[in-house]
């Protein structure tokens, strides 16, 4: 018998225990496993709902431990006590149900000693008023934090950059369920074919301001475990993410370069922009993701990609017409789709990302050809990696106007700096267009 809360469990372990999201987890955890699409899908959701939340259920837990620390006990046991909380404060489950599920598997895993202890604890959750709890906390900040499901860093960092009402808006609208968006593989299947399959496959659409991607309104069975899907004639790719593409304007007799490539989607978006034509030079410093990269191209139908197992802050190339710097960011805009990553903040990686950024920037100018375009972009909502990255790079580059298809401008003013370009970038909100929250620039080099 499976049990899913065991098996949710199971994948936040290895989402606590190593640097994995949520669905890298569930693929390692699964991939051996033969289930049912319906079952998968119960463990997806425990697992994301589970690890969005999981501040304030570990401040549930910890309530209801006597004596102990949460960071103190056994890994998987931990995560056994999250999912049942989860089910009996958030999922609706009967407490006496859900504790009894949680003290089987931990009876069966650990013996009894354990299973004592997860049911004391259990049942001393059920009965913790939580509004009350938060209620009774001086720090509004810590309130804010355990009433949505968002880290104290980033309430503070959201209230100062947008406003407090702006920022609750933001994390409520991070906490819904994740948009699903489809991109057509012009490669391998046209606009219209993919549109009447999805409609055959139960799949409702909707159109958006780019022709080639759909906003799944509603399906029966995910659109990523369709055929097409692993035909490779569409692709899952956020709206946000797909502007980027449109945004550089490739043309298809260029030398594109790609510095941090790897996954491909955004590089597979330009050789379909790009008709298969000219070249794209894809670098990327991890031999595995390029490997997978490579894969997922020729599934995709994709010729005219160049793999450089390289650091892009150093490849050099030179004389390309454009360079699309994507570069690795904090993920702050990605909380709906990747919970995991609101966890793992880490000021001192945090400062070395923004120098890998600069560099990678300074890195763009150097390949580039005299008028040619760089287009800088991540998909995080943080002022230093976006704005502060463009000013500096304005030393080099000239900033040039991206159109707002989707988004709004940017920020002018942060913590007393101001930012003169930011009528001229785009950003993109969860909480105002639906999709990951995105920051887009164009910069020329002259």
């Amino acid at each position: 018998m499976i049990y899913t809360q065991e098996v949710a469990a199971e994948v936040l372990q290895i989402i606590d225990e190593t640097l994995l999201s949520e669905k890298e987890a569930l693929k390692k955890r699964l991939s051996e496993m033969k289930l049912d699409y319906k079952v998968r899908a119960s463990i997806h959701a425990y697992v994301f709902e589970t690890e969005k939340r999981k501040n304030v259920i570990d401040f549930i837990i910890s309530k209801c431990l006597k004596g102990k620390k949460i960071e103190e006990l056994d890994p998987l046991f931990r995560n056994l006590l999250r999912v049942g909380v989860y089910e009996m404060h958030f999922k609706g489950v009967h407490p006496a149900l859900a504790t009894d599920s949680i003290v089987r598997i931990v009876k069966r895993r650990f013996g009894g000693k354990l299973a004592s202890l997860a049911n004391a604890v259990l049942r001393r959750a059920e009965f913790v008023n939580l509004e009350r709890e938060i209620r009774k906390l001086k720090d509004e900040i810590r309130q804010l934090a355990l009433q949505y499901y968002h880290p104290e860093w980033f309430v503070k960092y959201a209230i100062e950059l947008l406003g407090k009402d702006e920022a609750v808006k933001l994390m409520m609208a991070n906490n819904e369920k994740q948009i699903v968006y489809i991109r057509v593989n012009e490669l391998k299947a046209s606009v219209e074919s993919v549109r009447r399959y999805l409609e055959q496959n139960k799949v409702e659409v909707e159109e958006t301001p780019l022709p080639e991607v759909f906003k799944v309104l509603s399906y029966e069975r995910a659109p990523a475990s369709l055929d097409w899907h692993s035909e490779g004639k569409f692709v899952i790719q956020d709206l946000a993410s797909a502007f980027v593409a449109h945004v550089l304007d490739p043309q298809p007799d260029e030398v594109i370069l790609d510095l941090a490539s790897a996954p491909g989607l955004k590089a597979s978006h330009i050789a379909m922009l790009m008709e298969n034509g000219g070249k794209i030079i894809a670098v990327d410093n991890s031999e595995d993701r390029l490997r997978r990269m490579r894969a997922k191209m020729k599934e995709l139908g994709v010729r005219n990609i160049e793999y450089k197992l390289a650091d892009g802050t150093k490849f050099y190339v030179g004389d390309v017409d454009r360079v699309l710097v994507d570069p690795p960011c904090s993920s702050t805009g990605s909380f709906r789709n990747y919970p995991c990553v609101k966890w793992r903040f880490d000021e001192r990686k945090y400062r070395e990302t923004i120098r890998v950024q600069r560099n990678m920037i300074k890195n763009a100018f150097r390949n580039l050809k005299e008028g040619g375009t760089l287009v800088y972009s991540t998909c995080s909502i943080t002022f230093d990696e976006n704005e502060e990255n463009v000013l500096f790079a304005s030393q080099f580059f000239k900033v040039e106007e991206v159109e707002p298809v989707i988004g709004v401008r940017g920020i002018r003013i942060f913590r007393n700096r101001e930012f003169p370009f930011w009528d001229k970038v785009v950003r993109t909100f969860p909480h105002l267009h639906d999709c990951v929250g995105f920051f887009i620039s164009k910069l020329k080099k002259v």
